[in-house]
Order: structure tokens, then sequence, then C-alpha cells
């Protein structure tokens, strides 16, 4: 009688182990924010083993030693990247996520500062191509991203910035001068 309990007793905790036993929910928008990190990784790892190879940027005044150095550092990364695509960092619905991150902050009377401090250092957005490995123009200004946008996205490494140029947000790999991607219609 005894074993007769027993079995009973451990086929319930079995049937109830199973019963409970859940996959842990997971908030969507960290998942993305996950895999937004992973595309920022995996760039990065490119940008910093093909960053050995080119020329080192050394302190100077000299315009043209920089300009080669990001040269030399993009045409090693265009050529790693040759079928990189828009889309692939900010994904679909990494860019539906940034949207939705943005927005608060550029609706409304509130939104009204943010969108003339967008304006106020913009390069005109028919002067830069956005294509994937396309070089931001050395003729443009680098526009500002207001702090409370800022704030919103995640942060990225050190030789990445996000830049707004019109309605679009651009990931800029400041030491190649490199578009790394772009989300179109970012700003509502």
């Amino acid at each position: 009688m005894n074993r007769a309990i027993a079995v009973v007793v451990l086929s319930a905790g079995v049937t109830l182990g199973l019963v409970g036993a859940q996959e842990p929910k997971v908030n969507p928008d960290a998942k993305l924010l996950q895999d937004f990190k992973k595309g920022i990784d995996a760039y990065m790892d490119i940008h910093r083993r093909l960053e050995k190879k080119a020329p080192p940027l050394k302190e100077t005044d000299d315009p043209a030693k920089i300009k080669a150095s990001q040269d030399t550092l993009a045409a090693l990364i265009r050529t790693e990247r040759a079928s990189a695509k828009q889309g692939e960092i900010f994904t679909p619905e990494i860019a539906q996520l940034f949207r939705r991150l943005m927005y608060p902050e550029i609706k409304g009377e509130q939104g009204k500062e943010t969108k003339q401090a967008l304006k106020e250092d913009a390069p005109n957005p028919k002067a830069i191509t956005l294509k994937v490995n396309a070089r931001y123009p050395d003729s443009a200004p680098l526009p500002t991203v207001p702090p409370n946008l800022l704030a919103n996205l995640p942060q990225l490494p050190k030789d990445l910035e996000y830049r707004i140029i019109g309605n679009d947000l651009i990931l800029r790999d400041v030491q190649a001068n490199l578009i790394a991607d772009y989300i179109l219609k970012a700003i509502r």
C-alpha cells in the first residue's frame, strides 16, 4: 500500500511539473533590443578587425591624413560588407520599435522644441545618399540628435552614432565615415 501511494505521489509530481512548465515570457521590446545589440556587435566585430589593417589614426591636424585613414577603413568595410543591405541592423521590427521609442519626444507641444532642434543644424536631405556603406558627405553638416531622443534609444559603442537626416535616422560609423544602416521615416 505504501508503494502505491508513493507511485501516485511521484506520478502527480511529474505531471504537475509538466503542467506548470512553461517557457518564460519575454518582453518583446527587450528581445528586439537584444537583437539590435547583436547586429551592432556583429558590425563592430568587423569594424575592429578591419581597423587593425588600416593605417592607424594618430592625433593630427592634417585633414589629408585623417581622410586617408577614414577612406582606407571605409574601403575595407565596404569590401567586407559588399552585400549588406538596408535593414540588416535596423530590421523592420527594430525600426518600428525605434519609431515608437522616439515618438513621445516629438509629439504634441513638447515635441515642437525637439523638431525645431532637429531643423537647426540639419543638412539638406537631398545632399545625402541614404545607402548602406555610402560615405557621409564631408561637405554636409553632422546634425546633432537632441538629448531627449538619444535618451530613448539604445546606447551605441563610441565608434557608432545616430544622426537624423530629415525624417530618417542613420547609423554612422564615425571612424570610417560610413552609413552602416538607416531607418526611413523614423520621425513622424
